[in-house]
């Protein structure tokens, strides 16, 4: 499903990065969020189940003993999850420049386009889940970013190709691009059965922004015919030698 700024999951994205929607997604994963939440759980079997045995076990000393023992390693996992995860928060400039080779000009315009009123959203159904409420893709004028188990920013000036693959057991969005060597594939966060359609929506908006972009699995170069998924590096090889590449209609 395509939404505006105005929705209210990605509005809840932009607070959680105080206004940069890189940083929120950095931050949003990683260990120091599983440490937390592993923390907070442990704390609540403290309360539930330790506490009640520090005054109704047979010994109180085996029940002191039950509540420090899930009490201490929660508060310690809760201190050191916040730790990693404010680490995280810090370094996400100097992570986007190591992934993806863009200068801090380029990921500083992103994160400003990316933040603006202009942007447009891609929503999915998380796997089992019955609301689309997950903020999958978010594309601007000049970039794409695709919140997988890792982002995925992009120019699209710098995308050649984009298309549906059905052929693994995993189907996903491929890609290619100027900077890749071989062709990408990138994870489609939802159930099986709306994986087709999830992706039309982000090459749609993709291609909306920059219509040089190829979008489909066959190509043409010189009368040669070839696949996306299977001749990613030959295609790059030949866009890049300033080759004509062209969708098969």
């Amino acid at each position: 499903m395509i939404a505006s700024a105005e929705n209210k999951y990605y509005q809840s994205l932009l607070k959680k990065g105080n206004g940069s929607i890189l940083k929120a997604i950095r931050a949003d994963k990683g260990a120091g969020r599983g440490l937390i939440a592993g923390g907070i759980v442990l704390l609540g079997f403290a309360v539930m189940l330790g506490l009640p045995c520090v005054f109704f076990a047979a010994s109180r000393l085996a029940g002191l003993g039950l509540f420090g023992l899930m009490l201490l390693p929660g508060i310690l996992m809760i201190i050191l999850g916040i730790i990693l995860k404010n680490k995280r928060e810090a370094n996400w400039l100097s992570y986007y420049q190591k992934e993806y080779g863009y200068t801090e000009e380029d990921l500083l315009q992103a994160d400003k386009e990316l933040s603006s009123d202009s942007v447009k959203l891609v929503l999915c159904r998380a796997v089992n889940a019955t609301i689309e409420a997950f903020v999958y893709g978010f594309i601007t004028e000049n970039y794409v970013l695709i919140n997988g188990v890792y982002p995925y920013l992009k120019k699209l000036d710098d995308v050649i190709a984009v298309a549906f693959s059905d052929s693994t057991l995993q189907w996903c969005m491929v890609c290619i691009t100027k900077q890749d060597k071989d062709v990408m594939a990138i994870p489609l966060h939802t159930d099986t059965d709306r994986k087709p359609l999830l992706c039309q929506e982000v090459m749609q908006e993709m291609c909306r922004s920059n219509p040089n972009i190829l979008c489909g699995q066959q190509i043409v170069c010189e009368d040669k015919f070839y696949i996306l998924e299977k001749d990613g590096a030959e295609l790059i090889r030949l866009y890049n030698e300033g080759r004509k590449l062209e969708v098969v209609k």
